[in-house]
């Protein structure tokens, strides 16, 4: 049953793995060619002789199961702040492999060592976008999937179905359920022998058990002679799954956690190259901060910046810098606008925000849209009050919607983007941005940062969120 079940899964891994073959393949050549247009001397016949990167990346990947687990039986794909440090760990370790070869080697002299060096940074760049692009033609083609079908609690499959619809990277095709009522309408929803025999006769051989500890029917053990890979999901959505081990304790099913928050050389990495991030930043940014400055002082009355009034790290209050994107008297319209629209004051008890606020100028809405308005907060983050990447920083009104989850929140300072952010932004839910925050914080790393500062640079230039 298990060769049947992953036929058609096999595809999604094979392409994944002639996407980053491509994508190695155009950045070297285009280091190269463009290397040599500003004066390299040298054939671009050598760029064939550097097809030993490609070759490590790939074994690499292979062997670190970035391909979906394997080849041969395909699964899920590791997390995406995971996947990112697995990929650029095995670029940058292929590329400094081949730079140790030539040291060694008579073809020393041929090769540019500048040339090499945009390879790999090109390399870094375009690894994860290529795998993005892959996927999503994947998902809107509907290529490569893996038939599966999902058992347990009709709330918590409800939810995974739901999940699933919206996962432009998923790789599992729900095609039957099992649950004491139906979830949804667009699958058949079986009883336990049904869904065997169904399974049988499809020759699908994966299972989605939500709530593995149920009784009855849903208990993972009565599916195990039935399936071949069983993935078991649990209705915690804040557990600190990136850096937890299962480990066997004395038979028990077990976790080890790994808790970086307090781990005192990372957070001092952090906080270093947060510094010089921000440094470079203003540096760079000084001459457009003050053109930026200009035009939100020609285009409306009023002050260059606008001093929000939030809560920082450990609940102390801080004030967050922003180019002022409101008219003058904007705090003082609110509570009129609000009782005047019922539909604004229930938007703004949802989110603390409106949605296309009329109190917005027209340069404000560009800086809002283009996330402009935030360049400020880089001082911010000099003072030591902000971070690069953390929660968003909230009002003392907002604290109720942690409720005992507010110590977690609040043990990091908050950040100019984040998790919340890069997920939807004012898309998303009150609730969900509060998950988001949460599991950010307990699954912290350098590479989860550097993640949400990659993906953040693709909803900017999207404008995906902001109002």
């Amino acid at each position: 049953m298990a060769g049947g079940s992953f036929r058609t899964g096999r595809l999604r891994p094979a392409l994944l793995l002639l996407s980053d073959l491509l994508v190695l393949s155009a950045a070297i050549a285009a280091a190269f060619g463009g290397y040599k247009l500003l004066g390299g001397r040298y054939s671009m016949l050598i760029v064939l002789r550097t097809w030993p990167i490609p070759v490590l990346v790939i074994a690499i990947n292979l062997s670190a199961k970035l391909y979906c687990g394997n080849l041969l039986y395909p699964g899920l794909a590791v997390h995406p702040v995971e996947e990112l440090r697995r990929l650029t760990l095995s670029c940058l370790g292929s590329f400094m492999t081949f730079f140790a070869l030539l040291t060694f080697t008579r073809s020393n002299i041929a090769f540019s060592r500048v040339a090499l060096a945009i390879a790999m940074v090109l390399s870094l760049l375009l690894l994860p976008i290529g795998r993005l692009a892959m996927r999503y033609l994947l998902w809107r083609f509907h290529i490569g999937f893996i038939p599966a079908v999902i058992v347990g609690d009709a709330k918590m499959v409800r939810m995974v179905l739901k999940k699933l619809a919206s996962d432009t990277a998923r790789i599992l095709d729900i095609k039957a359920s099992c649950c004491a009522v139906a979830p949804v309408r667009r699958i058949p929803n079986l009883t336990p022998e049904e869904l065997r025999r169904f399974s049988r006769e499809q020759r699908i051989s994966y299972l989605i058990c939500c709530n593995g500890d149920s009784e009855g029917d849903y208990r993972i053990e009565n599916y195990l002679p039935d399936f071949l890979h069983i993935l078991v999901v649990n209705g915690d959505t804040r557990f600190p799954v990136l850096w937890s081990y299962p480990v066997s304790f004395y038979r028990f099913f077990s976790f080890e956690v790994s808790n970086r928050l307090l781990h005192r050389a990372v957070r001092v990495q952090k906080r270093l190259m947060e510094i010089l991030f921000a440094t470079v930043t203003l540096l760079l940014l000084f001459l457009p901060g003050v053109v930026l400055a200009l035009l939100v002082k020609l285009t409306s009355r009023g002050p260059v910046f606008y001093r929000a009034m939030r809560l920082g790290q450990n609940g102390a209050p801080i004030e967050v810098l922003k180019f002022r994107t409101m008219r003058i008297g904007a705090d003082r319209e609110l509570p009129r606008m609000l009782a005047e629209n019922p539909e604004l004051a229930a938007q703004w008890k949802r989110n603390y925000k409106l949605d296309h606020d009329p109190r917005v100028t027209r340069f404000g809405a560009f800086l809002r849209k283009t996330s402009l308005d935030e360049l400020p907060q880089f001082w911010n983050i000099l003072k030591g009050e902000m971070a690069l990447i953390g929660p968003r920083p909230i009002v003392p009104d907002e604290v109720r919607y942690y409720g005992d989850a507010y110590a977690t929140f609040a043990s990091v300072k908050p950040g100019i983007t984040g998790l919340w952010q890069v997920s939807g932004r004012s898309d998303v839910d009150y609730e969900t941005r509060v998950g988001l925050d949460v599991f950010y914080v307990n699954n912290w790393s350098i590479w989860m940062d550097y993640y949400i500062f990659f993906r953040t640079i693709f909803v900017i230039i999207l404008g995906r969120g902001a109002y």
